[in-house]
């Protein structure tokens, strides 16, 4: 059954769009305006357009029909535009704001004309007309029909005459052939007319919300200039004005109420005397001596602040003012006015305070820190004056905030403050620099052990648990020490130093303290030469890609090829992938870099590996990418591989912020047919959960595990429980690092499926993969008892004794 509600609804909808077209409010005479002027501005446009259509389709018919009949249509049609271009053209000109429902009715009215005109076309000359004629026509009239009630849409009316009458036109041709293909097309005609109606419906709705919005943000300007000027009609300003004596000859009664005083006290009196029976006396001499110095100059002036007693607060009033004068440039007075700025005073003196201390701590912040750090460093003396750097950060604090919420977690920041301070000298700086993270300046030590017994102290009073709303928390820190002027001989350096010192304590198992080393610094220009490297390594061509391949353990078949991206810096060397690719995700390259290797493995793959699969990695970061699935779409497309024969591995680390964008994309990859392969499992965050929320195709046992196969009976234990849960699950499975046969043969007798390691082959190029490929022999098996492999082997020197059972 139909939608009655839903058809009321839009009829209703109907209604009031018109009604916007006949109504006399001035409301919808200024929408009429403006709608049809946004029409009538393209009237030559639009009547051009038509004869230029009438034209074609003259010469289109032109020798087939009456001659007289077609240039008398035309004729009409001609004139028809004519007028209306001249029409609209007067009406571009002396059009107002405003619009009557008579100018809407006109405009429909030759709308409809213009459409009748059209609408014969087909009556005429379709029936008769040979196929390329009716195609013409057909074609002609469709394009008419959309673009003309498109066009006209800002004037429903004129828009709805003319989609009406040139639709039932070219249904009644349609209709008069009585033929099978002539219903058809009737009815996908009412489809075509349908859609139009409801695009016009929606576009007219945008044009009248858009308008509305622009007549109410007008309405609110206009408020706003009344609520402007009233505002300066009642402003809080108060007006004064003294003789050349300095004497107030004017008093109005908000000036005696500011000073609280009758205007009888105040006529006559000095204007100095009594604001200096108001100072306070700590800006006594500053603000009345600005005024003084003012008044003398006999120039104009403004904003001098003075510190008064009101009633039983202080209040800061400013000054503004500029001499009278007479006739003759002599002196009269002042006239001027007084503004209570208390409010702009007080806050001005916490935004002060906010600019070197923090607010919730009641710390130095980062800003006086580095004003102190630049005393110390600029500090001489003979012996020289030393002082040390501490950088802190608190142990696990974003599980307290997560856990117990942020209200306890400020609290604890709060605690830490405290115990910081109490343990410095009052010379030494405390100083929060946002998050979780302190620092301390010793200034003017007199030894390194003082600096590392106080490290010592503060490391043991931050350790200690500690009472915070009725919780008992372990709070705990990390400690890097910068030693000045050893370890910085200016602010940066000692602040990145001590940093880096910091960084390593973290990586120590944090909980200890470590002072700044030289080989740190090292390794940070280390990093950053590689980020800054690694943004040109794409363009310079640096970056390759590295195969190795698996192998199925039941039949010694090749069944896959990892890709693995190499960097050969002209200048670092060969930068290790454990070294880049963290690198690469912090600066934000890892999109890129991620995108290139699934679009040069998927080329080299089709065109030298034939049907073998392959394997590339992706990382955390990558997974978490809203683009990843363009970018293996755009891989797979490009290369003609098809998606059956990829699989990319991802590790567990996916699964630990658990993002719906990771989850969406895994299960979009397995909608390609993309196969799903998890990386070095058994180690990490292993979880038997994600194994249930996702279907991977492969479980990769961690290099780990066999290498220690042959010497640890627990290693043994954990590979087949993998294997046989694996198996279950209806995954296959893939040994990493196999380096010896004997671990081969452990893992055959083990249930795994495939192996991958130097006892295969070592990582090379696509071309060394093409010739194993070519020459590698399913029969030849390596020996457990017998078979022994150099580590220093590459594959291609391996790849004869497999391939050809030597």
């Amino acid at each position: 059954m139909p939608d009655l509600p839903l058809i009321t609804a839009r009829v209703q909808a109907w209604r009031d769009i018109l009604h916007v077209y006949f109504a006399p409010e001035a409301a919808a005479a200024a929408t009429r305006a403006r709608h049809l002027a946004s029409v009538t501005r393209l009237s030559a446009l639009a009547m051009l357009a038509n004869v230029l259509c009438a034209a074609m389709l003259v010469l289109s018919l032109w020798g087939t029909t009456e001659p007289a009949l077609l240039l008398g249509w035309f004729g009409l049609l001609l004139a028809g535009c004519v007028w209306g271009a001249w029409r609209g053209q007067v009406a571009t000109r002396s059009m107002s704001g405003n619009a009557s429902p008579r100018a809407i009715v006109h405009f429909s009215s030759h709308a409809a004309g213009l459409a009748l005109l059209w609408a014969a076309v087909p009556l005429f000359w379709f029936g008769s007309g040979q196929p390329q004629q009716q195609l013409v026509i057909a074609m002609l009239l469709c394009g008419m029909l959309g673009a003309g009630a498109f066009m006209l849409a800002p004037v429903p009316p004129a828009s709805l005459a003319w989609l009406g009458v040139l639709t039932l036109g070219s249904l009644s041709a349609l209709l008069l052939q009585a033929s099978g293909p002539a219903w058809t097309v009737a009815g996908l005609l009412l489809v075509y007319a349908t859609v139009v109606l409801w695009g016009v419906w929606a576009t007219v709705r945008q044009l009248n919300a858009r308008l509305s919005f622009e007549r109410e943000a007008a309405r609110q300007g206009q408020m706003v200039n009344l609520l402007l000027r009233d505002f300066e009609e009642h402003a809080a300003d108060v007006l004064w004005e003294i003789d050349r004596r300095g004497r107030f000859v004017h008093v109005s009664d908000r000036l005696a109420a500011l000073l609280g005083q009758p205007e009888s006290e105040l006529l006559g009196a000095s204007l100095l005397e009594v604001f200096e029976l108001r100072q306070v006396e700590s800006d006594a001499s500053a603000g009345l001596k600005a005024l003084r110095a003012a008044l003398l100059r006999d120039k104009p002036f403004r904003d001098v602040v003075l510190q008064v007693h009101a009633g039983e607060s202080r209040r800061w009033w400013s000054l503004t003012a500029k001499p009278l004068l007479d006739e003759v440039g002599r002196s009269l007075g002042w006239r001027g006015v007084v503004s209570d700025v208390t409010q702009q005073r007080l806050t001005d003196q916490r935004l002060a305070y906010l600019a070197n201390y923090d607010s919730l701590t009641g710390l130095a912040n980062r800003v006086q820190l580095r004003e102190r750090l630049s005393q110390a460093l600029e500090a001489r003396g003979d012996p020289p004056r030393r002082s040390a750097l501490l950088c802190l950060d608190l142990d696990h604090f974003k599980s307290i905030n997560d856990s117990l919420g942020h209200s306890v977690g400020d609290d604890v920041l709060r605690l830490v403050a405290q115990r910081l301070q109490s343990v410095v000298r009052r010379s030494d700086v405390v100083a929060r620099l946002g998050g979780d993270e302190f620092s301390v300046l010793l200034d003017d030590v007199r030894s390194d052990g003082e600096v590392a017994h106080l490290s010592r102290r503060l490391l043991q009073i931050l350790n200690t648990p500690g009472e915070v709303r009725g919780r008992t928390v372990n709070v705990g820190a990390s400690i890097g020490v910068a030693l000045i002027p050893d370890h910085g001989s200016t602010i940066d350096e000692a602040l990145g130093n001590a940093d880096l010192a910091l960084y390593v304590a973290k990586e120590n198992g944090r909980g200890c303290c470590e002072y700044f080393a030289p080989w740190m610094g090292e390794r940070s220009r280390r990093v950053v030469s590689i980020e800054h490297e690694l943004r040109q390594a794409l363009q310079r061509g640096e970056l390759s890609i590295d195969w190795q391949p698996w192998v199925q353990i039941e039949d010694w078949k090749l069944l896959s090829a990892e890709a693995l991206v190499r960097w050969n810096h002209p200048t670092l060397g060969l930068i290790s992938p454990t070294e880049f690719i963290p690198v690469a995700e912090k600066c934000g390259m890892i999109g890129e870099i991620g995108a290139w290797v699934l679009q040069r493995a998927c080329q080299e793959a089709q065109s030298l590996f034939g049907n073998l699969m392959i394997s590339v990695n992706v990382s955390p970061t990558q997974m978490m990418r809203q683009g990843l699935i363009d970018d293996v779409k755009r891989a797979l497309q490009s290369s003609g591989l098809a998606p059956s024969r990829l699989e990319i591995e991802i590790t567990e680390g996916v699964f630990l912020d658990d993002t719906p964008t990771a989850m969406s994309n895994l299960h979009q990859l397995k909608a390609l047919g993309v196969q799903i392969a998890l990386d070095d499992f058994g180690t990490g965050y292993s979880s038997l959960a994600y194994l249930r929320r996702f279907p991977f195709d492969t479980l990769k046992i961690d290099r780990a595990f066999v290498r220690e196969l042959l010497t640890h009976r627990d290693a043994r234990a954990i590979v087949r429980t993998i294997i046989e849960l694996a198996r279950m699950l209806g995954m296959r499975t893939v040994a990493e690092g196999v380096e010896e046969p004997a671990q081969l043969e452990v893992l055959r007798r083990s249930g795994c499926d495939s192996v991958q390691g130097f006892l295969l082959a070592r990582p090379a190029p696509a071309n060394a993969m093409r010739r194993l490929l070519d020459h590698w022999d399913a029969n030849h098996r390596p020996d457990a008892g017998a078979f022994e492999l150099s580590d220093s082997m590459h594959f291609e020197q391996y790849m004869p004794n497999l391939a050809a059972g030597r």
